[in-house]
């Protein structure tokens, strides 16, 4: 069944132990992290000198890079990941949440709506989708917390809908603030994973296997990043919910 969107307690100071936080969040699940770690080493290790990512990098398309056993082994592991790291961050609010199946599919669809629509305003122009994909920047949160731990199809597209309103209506007031939430949790992902990405590549070239080494080390940087930057989305989330 679908409820209502949660209105959380206060998620507490913003930025207060924020980075700490971060750590605790992934240790609750470093056992599973770590085995992903260990499934990114062993596609590196029967890459490793089999070729340079960073020449693959330097062809014109530097997409392809990201489209080899190694590098491809670390994204899908990252999109796994986050089935893990969400459901701990969202248990700071309500410490009792479960990532059920159902949760699971609705995560999913929320992702899809979330992608078209911000790529809608993309391709209207950069502007409409900033201010889409700020707007709607909580729905992933108010859809979980709203949606109970079993559903049918139709409760599937009541949630949707009603988390998509249920952002707008709690980030159209604080657009601005909301605005810089997003893109600290942006750059909290994106910087550091760059950065490990760069590295990666500048060891693969000096010595190939390095990726052995590299390479879950980039998936867990991607890790930590991420339950860092869900405290804070979860935290920005329990705040806004917890205004009149």
């Amino acid at each position: 069944m679908v409820g209502t969107i949660a209105a959380p307690r206060n998620g507490g100071r913003l930025y207060e132990r924020l980075f700490a936080d971060g750590f605790a969040l992934m240790r609750e699940r470093f056992g599973t992290y770590a085995l992903f770690a260990l499934v990114c080493a062993v596609s590196a290790a029967t890459a490793a000198g089999k070729g340079n990512l960073l020449q693959v990098f330097a062809t014109g398309d530097p997409a392809a890079v990201f489209r080899t056993a190694p590098i491809n082994a670390v994204m899908v592991a990252a999109l796994i990941a986050i089935f893990f790291v969400l459901p701990s961050a969202l248990r700071r609010l309500e410490p009792s949440f479960r990532m059920t199946f159902w949760r699971g599919i609705l995560t999913l669809a929320m992702l899809v709506c979330l992608g078209l629509a911000t790529d809608l305003g993309y391709a209207a122009a950069v502007v409409p989708g900033v201010i889409v994909g700020v707007l709607l920047s909580q729905a992933l949160i108010a859809a979980l917390l709203g949606a109970g731990e079993r559903g049918s199809l139709r409760d599937l597209f009541s949630a949707v809908v009603a988390a998509l309103r249920g952002s707008v209506s709690l980030t159209r007031e604080h657009f601005i603030t909301t605005l810089g939430i997003c893109a600290l949790s942006l750059l909290i992902l994106g910087v550091p994973f760059l950065i490990g990405l760069i590295a990666l590549l500048v060891f693969d070239a000096l010595d190939g296997r390095s990726l052995i080494i590299t390479a879950p080390a980039l998936f867990l940087i991607f890790v930590y990043c991420e339950c860092v930057r869900y405290t804070l989305i979860v935290r920005w989330y329990g705040r806004l919910a917890a205004r009149p």
